[in-house]
């Protein structure tokens, strides 16, 4: 049986275009030839070339067709819940006096650390289904709620056993989240217990499940130097750096990635403009988490203008987890980035489908050219616009049938 298909009676298509920074692709009355799971040509449905008269037709039913999300920031896996502090936080408690009472990250810890990889795995695909129902197609996924061999070792078994089932994402190893409590403060041999001996452990028991690592370089976790170390280590097991840079305050995050040939560097809420300029020039993909800021209450929103100004490839993600922005929603964040960080739909769009890919290293993910997979999403609007305008609406979009 053959895989060619057709998609037809789409009121039109929304893609962004590879080939051109920030370019995106607006075709009305569109179709879509798809063979063996990959885009293999699109454009007006007149236009249609003669060899794919014959082929089968699936009828999209009037609606747009656009890209599915990528998510290229998420702490997908954990255990335990800490809406009971979120309701603490609202009643004027402070997020310092939480964790000074060992909650915050901390609780999480001592959940994660408690439960078994059926159950990360289970949660973790419920997480999952979610996701995927909001129309986001493919994750990257972080560890970081262990803080100690053992339980960072159960979390990267239960993404290789995710990857396993199909489930379409990228592991990030992030044994540097937060300073374990083990250390008692001390950073320093914290990162070097990271890189000297975690991260090849890591590496070593998981074969080929990760291929990011990460660490959190921030006033009071671990600085630029420590990351450093810990980056340097991890590229030689072949672990490309994602950083966690300048979020609460300015640390040179930014540069260090730069610095680094990072994928991305993310949240950047402190940027500099000298950071901005040496991501662009090294293009590393400054990833922005504008639900992370709304959820914590924050007023500094990440420059997405400088940065796009300044000639960077801005993604924007969820950053999903459970204390700072326990979301699952593309919708929200697309809204957000255009609301609050001032983007345009175009940009944001782009933001969370080919450059959100780009910077996972993927270029066949986020748009719906040739030799793009055929990840689609059809969504029953009048124009594209509406997933933004109408704020509150909860669009879910349909699926093409296997």
């Amino acid at each position: 049986m053959s895989n060619r298909r057709v998609l037809v009676n789409l009121r039109g298509l929304l893609t962004p275009d590879p080939a051109r920074t920030w370019a995106v692709d607006r075709i009305l009355d569109a179709a879509l030839a798809m063979e063996g799971g990959r885009v293999v040509w699109m454009g007006r449905a007149v236009d249609l070339p003669s060899a794919w008269t014959d082929v089968p037709k699936v009828d999209g039913g009037g609606a747009w067709a656009t890209p599915g999300f990528v998510d290229p920031h998420t702490h997908l896996l954990f255990g335990g819940d800490r809406s009971g502090e979120f309701n603490r936080r609202l009643q004027g408690v402070s997020y310092k006096h939480i964790a000074s009472e060992g909650g915050g990250i901390r609780e999480t810890v001592r959940a994660t650390r408690s439960a078994s990889v059926d159950e990360l795995v289970a949660s973790g695909e419920s997480r999952l289904r979610a996701f995927r129902e909001r129309g986001v197609v493919h994750l990257e996924c972080k560890t970081g709620y262990g803080l100690e061999l053992e339980a960072e070792s159960r979390l990267t078994a239960a993404y290789g056993e995710l990857k396993r089932r199909g489930w379409s994402l990228d592991v990030t190893l992030l044994p540097a989240h937060d300073l374990a409590p083990e250390f008692s403060g001390n950073a320093e041999a914290n990162a070097r217990a990271v890189a000297d001996e975690w991260l090849p452990e890591l590496v070593r028991r998981h074969p080929g499940v990760a291929r990011f690592c990460d660490v959190f370089v921030e006033t009071g976790v671990f600085t630029v130097e420590q990351g450093r170390h810990i980056f340097d280590a991890g590229l030689r097991l072949g672990l490309t750096p994602r950083v966690h840079a300048d979020e609460l305050t300015w640390t040179g995050g930014a540069e260090l990635a730069a610095e680094l040939g990072a994928a991305s560097a993310d949240h950047l809420m402190f940027c500099s403009e000298a950071g901005m300029k040496a991501m662009a020039a090294t293009d590393v993909t400054p990833v922005l988490l504008p639900g992370t800021t709304l959820f914590l209450g924050m007023r500094d929103w990440a420059p997405a203008r400088k940065m796009i100004g300044a000639g960077c490839r801005v993604a924007l993600a969820s950053d999903f987890n459970p204390g700072s922005c326990p979301c699952m929603d593309p919708l929200t964040i697309l809204r957000l980035g255009c609301l609050q960080l001032r983007m345009t739909f175009e940009e944001a769009f782009t933001a969370m489908t080919f450059h959100a890919a780009r910077s996972l290293r993927h270029i066949d993910l986020g748009h719906l050219h040739t030799g793009a997979r055929a990840e689609v999403l059809l969504w029953d609007i009048e124009e594209v616009l509406e997933l933004v305008y109408w704020v509150g609406e909860p669009f879910r979009p349909r699926f093409l049938p296997a």
